[in-house]
């Protein structure tokens, strides 16, 4: 082996110990069965190939419907939520789980204020006017959500949901772009370095055989 062909050699090897690494805290199928609620469709899961497929095709719905569902007001169903998706548009199981990390809760107040703020802004440009949410509101609106004390401000409660929900998937479609435009990129460097490989590889073993033809088999 050349030294080009064991520098790619090597790089392919690094890509995929880093990549086992970040996927350690998230479902494999070695491990979906330790997940509550997931290991009752572990069998299930081991069964379909598509949600552990990195290629592109299942990767990029997954990145896309992650960075959706991690903004929307679902928090404390993400990861359930995120095995049924994986199901129905044959996406990567991991990527999904992995995006609800993004959601957490340092961050999600933040997330659901400015997703309720892009949905009023949305709303508003169409004609339709919802009332901006000051603290008093929003305390109350956790301190119901805790509780389930709902009382007379579902009505409320539920407007506030759809008009976050609503933000949650303008905000999540544009940074599912950026991210899906980003593997895309990775994705076909990652394979240019195989296909690179493999032909440096294939490049030689001809040179090899075409020498042991041109000199002929020794005689003794």
């Amino acid at each position: 082996m050349t030294v080009e062909e064991s520098e790619l050699n090597q790089t392919k090897w690094r890509r995929i110990r880093r990549v086992k690494k970040w996927l350690r805290p998230l479902p494999r199928r070695t491990n979906i069965h330790s997940y509550p609620i997931l290991k009752f469709f572990a069998e299930a899961a081991r069964k379909r190939t598509y949600i552990w497929s990195f290629r592109v095709e299942n990767a990029v719905p997954a990145i896309y419907a992650g960075s959706i569902l991690t903004l929307m007001p679902l928090y404390g169903i993400q990861v359930p939520s995120a095995f049924l998706l994986a199901l129905l548009l044959r996406a990567n199981l991991p990527i999904l789980v992995g995006l609800q990390v993004v959601s957490n809760p340092l961050t999600i107040l933040p997330i659901w204020f400015a997703a309720y703020q892009i949905g009023q802004m949305i709303l508003s440009v169409i004609g339709l006017r919802v009332d901006p949410l000051n603290r008093e509101e929003v305390d109350l609106l956790l301190d119901n959500f805790i509780y389930a004390a709902w009382g007379d401000k579902f009505d409320n409660l539920a407007t506030v949901f759809s008009v976050t929900s609503l933000g949650a998937i303008v905000m999540g479609i544009f940074f599912g772009l950026i991210a899906s435009f980003a593997y895309r990129i990775v994705a076909n460097r990652t394979a240019a370095s195989y296909a690179l490989l493999r032909c440096k590889i294939t490049e030689r073993k001809f040179k090899t055989q075409s020498a042991f033809h041109k000199e002929g088999p020794t005689n003794d």
